[in-house]
This record gives structure tokens, sequence and C-alpha cells, in this order.
């Protein structure tokens, strides 16, 4: 197994895509411990999953309070004697409000979660890396940083916290490197998730043919990228951005 004895942090782990990589981690004996805000569905994720309890551990994480970020990651390196990798997963996205009508607080509310939350988690993480010597960050993006999103609705700020996770991911490759720390990013294209719930079913088809391998993406490819980046195959790969969208967008 490829991560077997290594311990994984994920946050936003309760659905979409942070349960696929949260699942697709364990199969590989990765103990996980997953981290999102809404309890209910972090017990319902334990129950999917169905793993013992030496194997997931839940807590419950706002990832825009510091704090409480470096807390939760304290007490995760604490009960497993150690945190190998940190899977910065947990997003947001505003929908339907027109961007010049939308109050500012909204906006702060999208960089907190998608970009201030990957550095409070990256920060809290990386002395213990350090110490270690060694260590995986990978950062959730979004080919939207890539193709500039959607206009209308929540696009701009989410496309600028996404465009700030590759600065964000480019910058930590080069100040961690030197400890044998790799820290990359995964920009997934439209994929189906509870985040692309409300729009994504009904415009598939229509993206698909724009999408040269003919689909929209399932978490599972998400957490396939993940498992690789996490993986000694990528030893040798920072800095980078990994664009999982079927061809949507090249680099």
């Amino acid at each position: 197994m490829r991560l077997e004895n290594l311990t994984a942090f994920v946050t936003g782990a309760s659905g979409g895509l942070g349960l696929a990589i949260a699942e697709r981690f364990i199969a590989e004996g990765a103990t996980i411990v997953a981290a999102d805000i809404d309890r209910d569905r972090l017990d319902q994720m334990a129950e999917t999953i169905g793993a013992d309890g030496d194997q997931l551990t839940t807590v419950v994480l706002d990832v825009s309070n510091y704090d409480d970020v470096k807390a939760a990651i304290n007490q995760a390196i604490a009960d497993n004697g150690q945190l190998d990798i940190l899977i910065n997963n947990a997003g947001f996205s505003p929908k339907g409000t027109y961007w010049l009508e939308t109050d500012i607080a909204e906006w702060q509310r999208v960089l907190d979660i998608n970009l201030n939350g990957e550095y409070f988690c990256a920060r809290s993480v990386a002395q213990h890396m350090i110490d270690r010597q060694g260590g995986r960050i990978i950062n959730i993006s979004s080919s939207a940083w890539r193709h500039g999103g959607v206009a209308a609705g929540g696009g701009i700020p989410y496309t600028s916290s996404k465009a700030g996770v590759i600065g964000l991911t480019r910058s930590l490759a080069k100040a961690l490197g030197a400890y044998g720390i790799t820290v990359n990013a995964i920009a997934p294209g439209p994929t189906h998730s509870p985040m692309t719930e409300s729009w994504l079913p009904q415009s598939q088809d229509k993206l698909s043919e724009s999408i040269p391998l003919g689909r929209v993406g399932e978490p599972k490819d998400i957490a396939n990228a993940a498992l690789f980046l996490a993986s000694d195959e990528a030893s040798f790969i920072t800095g980078q951005c990994l664009d999982v969208n079927g061809g949507l967008t090249f680099s």
C-alpha cells in the first residue's frame, strides 16, 4: 500500500472531493484526520467509510480561524505522533448574486475560507514537517484560475481566491523545498460535488462537448491525483499545478 504508516489531515473532508480523497487514502493504508465545519456530515462520512477509529478520526473545524486550525493540527500531531500529508480541500463558492451587488463581507468570506484557510493549515503544519525533514502539502485550486471562471454570481471572488492558491503553492514550495517538503496544487475542472450540485447536473451535457475527454469530473479523479502527489512517485515534483479537467484547459 502506497501510504502505509502515513497520517494525512484533510480539510473539507465530509463530502465530494474530501470524502473521495479520504476513502482513497485509507484504502492505501493512511490514517486520516478528517476536518470539516459540519459535524453531522462528518458523522455521515464516518459511517460511509466504515473505517475503524485507528484509521479515521474526525474534527469539527472552521479553517478561517487560525487559532482553531493550529489547535486542531497540533492535536492531530499529538494523537498520531506525526503528520505527513496535508490536503487543503475546504472551499466555499457564493451563489447567485451579481458581483457588483454582493456584500463586501461575502468577498472576504470566500478569501477567508479558500485562501486564508489553506495558508493557516500550511503554516500550522510547516514547523512539524520541517523538524521531520519531509512532508506533502496538496492545495486544491480550480480550473477557474486559468480560464477566469464565470463573471456572474460568485465567480469573481471564487476565481480570485483560487488563483491566489497557485501563488501560495509556489511560494510555499520555494520556502519548504530545502526541508524535503513538496507543495503542489490540483486544479479540478467541473466536477460532481456538493459545491457544484446546484448547477452542474443540468449543465454537464453541454460542458462535456467542450472537454476533449467528453465528460465532467468525478471526485475519484481528484482523489487519484491527490494520491499520486502524496506518494513517493511524486517526490521530485513541487510547486506545480496538476490540471485534472479532461483537457478543458492546458497549462
